[in-house]
């Protein structure tokens, strides 16, 4: 089945691991390609997501160098031959004026034969660019019938009225929605109720969120994801630190309470939100411990799944 077909049924499990581009120092795609392929033998995922990996300058100094890294469109195709997997490519869609954007995406959809896209807005809506807000993107990308893509979104769960952007983009086509990493439950949860409560009022089947995770074996860690946005309380930040030696089983033990939270609040209160996973790795060495966290994150989830009756 495709990926297209498990997000919008609400009772199947949907298990999608984030996978950076490789740099010009990880060899050729092939050989990281092969790499991937023998770590993902380890466990079942339904996706590979391939974010798009630009210099951003309204965050202040990246804490983390940025390398340049293979197109995410030609890094999705060839995974999808070797590991015989679909890519979902993320996009960001505003650098480009729309009707060059629009030959990008039938490019990427004809000749690379990429199908699934996550669609991705600008740094700051203080900044003016010469392409489409995502709203706009997604919506051409609806009309264009040279197009076959199943799109998606981010979600930030702790940006205000976030579960109205999720009702703007989904009217627009989004099909399904990332979140940023989670290291903390009370304002995911928080979204979700809101979301819900907005597909009420309008009569509206709620689209799946991706909840996303990711270890972190390092202060730099840290740091990089408090650059990215990622909300990290000032408790959960302490205990990580603790000890430098078991902070990437603390930020696994952490990630479990967060979903075991999440599904439980679902669970109790019935919300029909569908739900998923998307675990990511932030940096190469953290590779194994993030197939770890899939492993475990993985089998939670796909035990609730079979044991809610919400949907």
């Amino acid at each position: 089945m495709r990926i297209k077909d498990k997000i919008k049924r609400p009772r199947r499990p949907v298990v999608v691991y984030e996978i950076l581009p490789p740099r010009e120092k990880d060899g050729t795609l092939n050989s990281y390609a092969a790499n991937i392929s023998s770590l993902l033998s380890q466990t079942h995922i339904d996706a590979i997501n391939i974010p798009e990996v630009r210099d951003e300058v309204a965050r202040g100094e990246r804490p983390i160098k940025n390398q340049i890294r293979a197109e995410p469109r030609e890094f999705g195709r060839l995974l999808q031959d070797i590991v015989g997997i679909e890519a979902i490519i993320n996009r960001v869609v505003v650098h480009q004026e729309l009707e060059k954007e629009m030959n990008w995406l039938e490019e990427t959809n004809s000749k690379y034969e990429i199908e699934n896209l996550i669609t991705v807005g600008g740094e700051s809506r203080s900044i003016e660019y010469p392409g489409p807000s995502v709203n706009q993107a997604l919506d051409a990308i609806r009309k264009n019938q040279k197009l076959d893509l199943l799109c998606g979104g981010i979600s930030i769960p702790s940006r205000e009225k976030e579960s109205l952007r999720l009702i703007e983009k989904s009217e627009n086509g989004s099909e399904f929605f990332t979140t940023q990493v989670l290291y903390d439950s009370s304002k995911i949860i928080k979204m979700i109720s809101h979301y819900q409560k907005r597909c009420n009022e309008l009569n509206t089947f709620p689209r799946r969120l991706l909840l996303s995770f990711a270890p972190v074996s390092s202060v730099k860690n840290i740091n990089f994801l408090k650059w990215l946005g990622v909300d990290i309380p000032s408790e959960t930040e302490k205990k990580l630190k603790e000890d430098s030696q078991k902070m990437s089983e603390k930020s696994m033990q952490i990630t479990i309470n967060i979903l075991n939270d999440t599904l439980k609040y679902l669970d109790d209160n019935k919300i029909v939100v569908p739900v998923g996973l998307n675990v990511e790795h932030i940096m190469s060495y953290n590779f194994q411990a993030s197939i770890e966290m899939l492993q475990e994150l993985s089998r939670i989830y796909r035990e609730y799944c079979i044991k809610t009756d919400i949907y």
